[in-house]
């Protein structure tokens, strides 16, 4: 490929050298000088074709480093470092009295500031802290996440006992087909008698 590149270079270049040089000699091949718009082209053309060339030397000169493969995170396989954390933080809390003294930032909003990320970093960690110390989390943590989950998520809305499941298109038709023909036979028997 780069081999190709820089024939093409070359060419162009000599096709261009020749033009401008003797303007005499092309018109002795077969006509005179070409335009200045297509001169302009094939200048254009070589010094791209020169630019690849040159991009790809130095790209197999130097190699190209392949992307390693992003090895799988350990983060979530060890949860000791969880559980001392939690354990700081609640700690921290219920040493502190609840020393966060601001207003608590809104769950899902934008922080927008590097000084309002901070103080939420820190509202957080006091609250974590709280956590930590809590006796029902250090004597079973597991069981102390679920019980707050239950406690604090709204409970999930009953699903109605008595409702189908949708019907298809098919089973609509059919079925009012159906009514259709009962309704016929009932008129035709009320009119029989």
């Amino acid at each position: 490929m780069v081999k190709r590149a820089k024939l093409a270079a070359k060419k162009a270049r000599k096709l261009l050298e020749g033009d401008k040089a003797a303007p005499a000699e092309a018109e002795g091949r077969g006509g005179p000088a070409p335009p200045q718009h297509i001169q302009r082209k094939l200048s254009r053309k070589v010094k791209f074709l020169e630019r690849v060339a040159a991009t790809k030397l130095s790209a197999s000169k130097g190699g190209v480093a392949k992307k390693k493969k992003r090895k799988p995170s350990v983060a979530l396989t060890d949860l000791s470092s969880l559980t001392a954390s939690l354990n700081e933080a609640a700690g921290a809390l219920d040493g502190g009295g609840g020393g966060g003294g601001g207003r608590r930032h809104a769950f899902g909003s934008s922080v927008g500031t590097q000084k309002g990320r901070e103080q939420v970093a820190e509202v957080e960690t006091a609250r974590l802290q709280q956590v930590l110390a809590h006796p029902q989390f250090q004597a079973n943590p597991l069981a102390a996440v679920a019980s707050h989950l239950a406690a604090t998520l709204p409970a999930a809305p009953p699903k109605p006992a008595g409702r189908q499941q949708q019907k298809d298109a098919a089973t609509l038709r059919r079925e009012k087909k159906k009514r259709r023909k009962e309704r016929a036979r009932e008129a035709a028997a009320m009119g029989g008698d």
